[in-house]
């Protein structure tokens, strides 16, 4: 059953409040910094800084997984603008979108009729870390978007939170490497909104009392972010506290 951005607003808010606990502090533009120089670290997944990100890039969250023996592995996600259910360019996050989410896969129906029906628009969202192959000492979860819209991810380690409701429960991440999302939006009509990425939350978080810590967050919003009028919406402040088990950033509710 499709619900109203209202009801979405109170259930994103829910998540987002449980992310953001207080502990560690998140900055747009100060610079991670790493653990003590006698501890095992590996640096946190980055261009080279004079490179300059792709045009397509609203938003970046990179942090630390700290484990307690303080080796730590860096993770960045990357989400692109929305691409619309018309648009040529979509075809390809379409199919994966419908693999993990289709009829029968992913709880409510989704077909290209669907997504159009409800003017669907999608949000690629790449997911990297600094190593691969190695374990996180605990599991990452994964924020990706909306809790009343689907979200495929696949890569290895990923696995749904749910897995009788794959594409709506969330997911956790065990194995440090590479991985891609789809993040699905819909206005309830034809005409697409490509703004509707905004009513979401987006970030890396841990389980509280767990064997790891999320250090280092920084969060950095781009001009096409900000073109696309992010800070009118309640929660987008890259300068937010975060805890010692999140790093994240979105929209907050009501």
């Amino acid at each position: 059953m499709r619900r109203s951005l209202v009801e979405t607003s109170i259930v994103a808010g829910g998540i987002a409040a449980l992310l953001l606990l207080s502990g560690c502090s998140s900055s747009g533009t100060a610079k991670a910094s790493g653990p003590a120089p006698s501890q095992t670290t590996t640096a946190a997944p980055s261009a080279s800084p004079t490179a300059a990100a792709p045009k397509d890039v609203l938003f970046t969250i990179a942090a630390n997984v700290r484990g307690k023996d303080g080796a730590t592995i860096g993770i960045q996600m990357t989400v692109h603008k929305a691409v619309a259910y018309n648009e040529s360019a979509v075809k390809p996050l379409e199919t994966e979108f419908i693999k993990s989410c289709g009829a029968g896969v992913g709880g409510n129906p989704v077909t290209t009729d669907t997504l159009e029906q409800n003017g669907s628009v999608l949000v690629p969202i790449d997911i990297a870390s600094s190593v691969t192959g190695k374990p996180f000492v605990s599991p990452v979860q994964l924020a990706l978007g909306s809790p009343y819209f689907g979200q495929a991810a696949s890569g290895k380690g990923i696995t749904p939170t749910d897995s009788t409701q794959p594409c709506y429960g969330g997911y956790n991440w065990a194995t440090a490497g590479t991985a891609h999302a789809v993040a699905d939006f819909e206005s309830g009509s034809p005409a697409p909104d490509p703004k509707l990425w905004r009513y979401a939350f987006y970030g890396f978080g841990v389980a509280y009392e767990s064997d790891a810590t999320i250090e280092a967050c920084k969060i950095t919003l781009t001009d096409l972010a900000t073109s696309e009028d992010v800070a009118s919406v309640d929660g987008w402040d890259p300068k937010a506290p975060q805890s010692g088990t999140s790093c994240g950033i979105g929209y907050t509710g009501e």
